[in-house]
């Protein structure tokens, strides 16, 4: 069951300058900063009232972000939307014929596992669902 729209990712180029830019036009404050070497991407959420964003910029020469970068320059990476229950969702999904990227959550960080909805199952837009204990 959906609890709700938790927030949207974009590719940036720059996270720092993205942030400022956001923060000088409509107010957004810095909630976390968090690196991913492995995966080659850093990130930074930002919010402001109940909107919540989170910049993702790369930092490897190669990999999905990079590559994001490379053919589309930017722009809307996924929607995050927090279920109750993921396993749940996941079950519920899969006899509908939804696919996801990979075969099983990922926990990115204490409390919080994820898996993303591809984005052949959703006519090109890709979702992430996350479940936070």
């Amino acid at each position: 069951m959906i609890k709700k729209f938790d927030h949207v990712a974009l590719v940036v180029k720059n996270t720092e300058s993205s942030w400022a830019l956001l923060s000088n036009l409509f107010g957004f404050q810095k909630v976390e900063c968090r690196a991913e070497p492995e995966a080659g991407f850093k990130s930074t959420l930002i919010s402001r009232a109940d909107v919540t964003l989170e910049l993702i910029e790369p930092t490897a020469p190669h990999g999905p972000i990079h590559n994001f970068v490379e053919k589309r320059g930017g722009g809307l990476h996924h929607i995050s939307i927090q279920v109750e229950n993921l396993q749940e969702e996941i079950d519920r999904l899969r006899p509908l014929g939804v696919q996801f990227v990979g075969s099983e959550p990922v926990q990115v960080s204490e409390g919080t596992r994820v898996i993303f909805i591809h984005p052949r199952s959703t006519d090109g837009l890709m979702i992430e669902l996350m479940e936070r204990k």
